[in-house]
C-alpha cells in the first residue's frame, strides 16, 4: 500500500503574506508578517481564556504559512495577531518592540517615543481599514474617453 503524506500549510503559488521586510530580525534577512484580527467576544471563543486564544491564532498562522516561508521563501515568519479588544499576541509584541528599537536607533529617538509612534500609526491604519470596509472608498474612478487616447506610438 502506498501512503501519501498529507501536506500542511498554504503552498499555493499565489499565497502571500501581508507584510514583507528585510532586516527586521537579521541583517539582509527576509521577514514575512501576516496579520490576523479576531474578536475574543465571539460565541465560539467565550468559554476560553484570552491568552490561549492569542497562542491558538498564532499557531494557526504558523501552520498555514510557517513551513512555506522557511522552505520556499527562505525567510522568517511572524504572525501579527491583534484582537478587537485592543490586545496583541506575543509575536506581535516582539515585532513591535524590535521595530521600535531599530527606529529609535536610526532616528535618535527614545524607545518610548518610537513605540508610541508605531502604536499610533497602527491605530490609524486599523481605523482607516475599518472605515473603508464600512462605507467604501471615496476615491473616484477617472475614465479617459477613448477619443483622447493617442494610439500612434511612433
Amino acid at each position: 500500500a502506498v501512503y501519501q503524506r498529507r501536506v500542511r500549510g498554504n503552498h499555493a503559488t499565489d499565497a502571500r503574506m501581508d507584510v514583507f521586510c528585510i532586516g527586521l530580525w537579521g541583517k539582509l534577512q527576509k521577514s514575512y508578517i501576516d496579520v490576523r484580527i479576531f474578536h475574543p467576544g465571539a460565541p465560539s471563543y467565550l468559554p476560553k481564556a484570552v491568552k490561549p486564544l492569542y497562542r491558538e491564532q498564532e499557531a494557526q498562522k504558523k501552520r498555514a504559512y510557517g513551513k512555506r516561508v522557511i522552505e520556499i521563501e527562505k525567510g522568517t515568519f511572524s504572525p501579527f495577531v491583534l484582537s478587537t479588544s485592543g490586545g496583541t499576541g506575543e509575536e506581535c509584541g516582539r515585532v513591535m518592540r524590535t521595530l521600535a528599537s531599530k527606529i529609535a536607533i536610526r532616528h535618535s529617538n527614545t524607545y518610548r517615543e518610537s513605540i508610541e509612534y508605531i502604536r499610533l500609526k497602527l491605530r490609524f491604519a486599523l481605523l482607516r481599514v475599518c472605515l473603508v470596509s464600512l462605507r467604501g472608498s471615496r476615491t473616484k474612478i477617472h475614465y479617459t474617453p477613448i477619443s483622447n487616447i493617442d494610439i500612434n506610438l511612433l
